[in-house]
């Protein structure tokens, strides 16, 4: 139909950003933001010299700038991506880790439900501070979510109007338009919320953005973990200041000095673009080779491993003779990061070629 399609983005992808400066799109950029107002301006706070206790999440800077946005009458917005009370229980008395029966993954605390969670499969069970292997009554919850971060945010500030919106609080049908809505007209001073608010809001009123925590994607074992990060901040940030009213941002870490948090303050783009394509040539990952990912799932860990192996046999076949000349890269077969999902294995083969 010879249609024309616009792929637009502050952030593109490596792969896309690296098809336009060959020449296979064309490049349109926007130098200058929409409207008359500025960047805002960007503050790294390093979490390990100005916590506000031992056991805080939130840094005194950011409480302060929380403080005083609520007394001038202004809203905030703060990003924490992970829902949930506690992220990690554990016996102290011998080792124990509440993992979900189905899935291999620790499951979540819930305090709204009184629940531990499995976020890949749904299964639940209630809160309980009784060991079920040893019954020591010495578990402790560890980690935190959008959930424990709104109750400290009510202890610091009692008079904030918080809205949370994750996946927990966004699950009824228009929830999430209405939530929107709700602080567009100034129902709610604070934003509190996952992913799903870093992108696309635009709320004049809203002058301060606070990221939690900045480290959280830094430390996936994905090969795009930094380029995420540096998404995630650098359009979350860019939620401040959007109107008349001059824009601040702080982002909390405990590492200042990590060059994609720095970049990413600065909207630097083009400089994130230019070092994570060195490394990505250095690995050999996309743009510089295709990525294909055959998964094996099944309910019996033994034929799982087995397949995934009589696969790759048959790959290395085939590359022997039918494509010779074809330079491919093979990793695994290995169990998935997350194993078990649902009491069904997965194994998994990566193909770069």
């Amino acid at each position: 139909h010879k249609a024309l399609m616009v792929l637009a983005s502050a952030t593109p992808s490596i792969e896309t950003y690296a098809c336009a400066q060959k020449g296979r799109y064309t490049l349109n950029k926007l130098t200058k933001r929409y409207s008359a107002s500025d960047l805002p301006e960007v503050r790294i706070v390093d979490m390990c010299l100005d916590s506000l206790s031992d056991s805080s999440y939130f840094s005194s800077e950011l409480a302060d700038a929380l403080k005083e946005n609520l007394e001038t009458g202004h809203q905030s917005i703060l990003l924490i991506n992970r829902r949930g009370y506690n992220t990690f229980a554990s016996c102290k008395s011998c080792g124990y880790v509440f993992t979900c029966p189905s899935c291999s993954i620790s499951m979540t605390y819930h305090h709204a439900n009184g629940r531990m969670m499995c976020h890949y499969c749904g299964y639940s069970q209630p809160f309980t501070t009784k060991c079920p292997e040893c019954s020591s009554d010495n578990v402790r919850y560890s980690g935190y979510g959008t959930q424990k971060i709104e109750d400290e945010l009510s202890f610091i500030l009692p008079e904030a109007r918080i809205l949370r919106m994750d996946a927990d609080s966004t699950m009824s049908r228009f929830s999430h338009e209405e939530k929107l809505n709700s602080f567009a007209k100034g129902d709610y001073d604070i934003l509190l919320g996952t992913q799903m608010v870093a992108k696309g809001l635009d709320f004049e009123n809203v002058t301060l953005v606070g990221v939690i925590n900045a480290d959280v994607q830094l430390n996936n074992d994905d090969f795009r973990s930094q380029e995420r990060t540096f998404d995630l901040l650098t359009q979350v940030v860019g939620r401040a200041g959007r109107g008349k009213y001059k824009g601040k941002a702080i982002i909390q870490t405990m590492n200042p000095e990590n060059d994609v948090i720095t970049m990413a303050s600065e909207q630097d783009y083009e400089r994130f673009f230019e070092d994570e394509l060195k490394i990505r040539k250095m690995l050999v990952y996309p743009p510089y080779c295709d990525i294909c990912l055959v998964g094996f799932v099944g309910i019996n860990e033994s034929m799982v491993h087995t397949a995934s192996v009589k696969f790759l046999d048959l790959v290395k076949q085939k590359l022997n003779t039918d494509y010779k000349d074809e330079k491919v890269i093979i990793l695994g077969p290995m169990p998935a990061r997350v194993s078990k999902v649902s009491n069904k294995f997965r194994h998994r083969l990566i193909i770069k070629c």
